[in-house]
């Protein structure tokens, strides 16, 4: 194999992060859209998870975390100011993405999905989600009263913006005017709404058929 090749589906937040990381390190991948009812066999033998996204390097190395594709590509590309300009902010960084990863996507799967999991509790886990966007709100506001750049870390984008975007915009599908009504996440909204605006947010979104190996291959990047 002389090419990455990408495992990926369109709405998954972790897919499109990983998407979102290699196009903006300038990486080329062949993309193959997954059909999750019916997923390739090429992927379940490189991964016993079979969960999307997942990279093969031209190297054959497989990656089948999101976060470390996003680490890999940002290493290979140098671009390493987006882990942070000293120790103290990676933590930060770093530590962001745990809270987005381990609480609020437990959050928003449990308001998003109420139906396969307590619709009872619905509510308690949209009132836990939001707690965690009006945290990044509030970071995001000191920024714009200093008059600086809206994001996450230091006011400078960073991984942090990379790897949460994703999960934000499926909470705000959840509850489109809820989200776009609710006052005390207007910074939120705004750094939302760049990466909305991008001009490779369409590129990412794009909608691809499922790969099939009789089908051209498809480059992304």
């Amino acid at each position: 194999m002389k090419h990455n090749i990408l495992y990926s589906f369109r709405r998954c937040p972790y897919a499109i992060r990983a998407r979102w990381a290699l196009l903006n390190t300038n990486h080329v991948v062949e993309l193959r859209e997954v059909e999750l009812k019916n997923k390739p066999i090429e992927l379940i033998h490189i991964s016993k998870k079979a969960t999307v996204p997942v990279l093969t390097t031209s190297i054959n190395k497989v990656i089948d975390e999101s976060l470390e594709i996003m680490i890999w590509s940002i290493k290979k590309s140098n671009m390493h100011e987006l882990f942070g300009d000293n120790n103290d902010k990676s933590k930060e960084i770093f530590s962001l993405i745990e809270t987005n990863d381990k609480v609020f996507k437990y959050h928003l799967d449990r308001f998003k999905y109420a139906s396969r999991f307590k619709i009872e509790e619905s509510k308690s886990h949209r009132a836990a989600a939001i707690k965690i966007l009006i945290s990044l709100n509030n970071r995001l506001q000191e920024f714009s009263n200093e008059g600086k750049s809206l994001f996450l870390v230091d006011a400078k984008e960073s991984l942090a913006d990379w790897s949460i975007w994703p999960f934000v915009r499926q909470f705000r599908i959840a509850d489109i005017k809820m989200f776009d009504q609710n006052h005390e996440i207007k910074y939120l909204r705004r750094w939302l709404n760049y990466f909305f605006k991008h001009e490779k947010y369409p590129i990412v979104m794009k909608k691809y058929e499922p790969w099939s190996k009789q089908n051209e291959p498809i480059f992304f990047g």
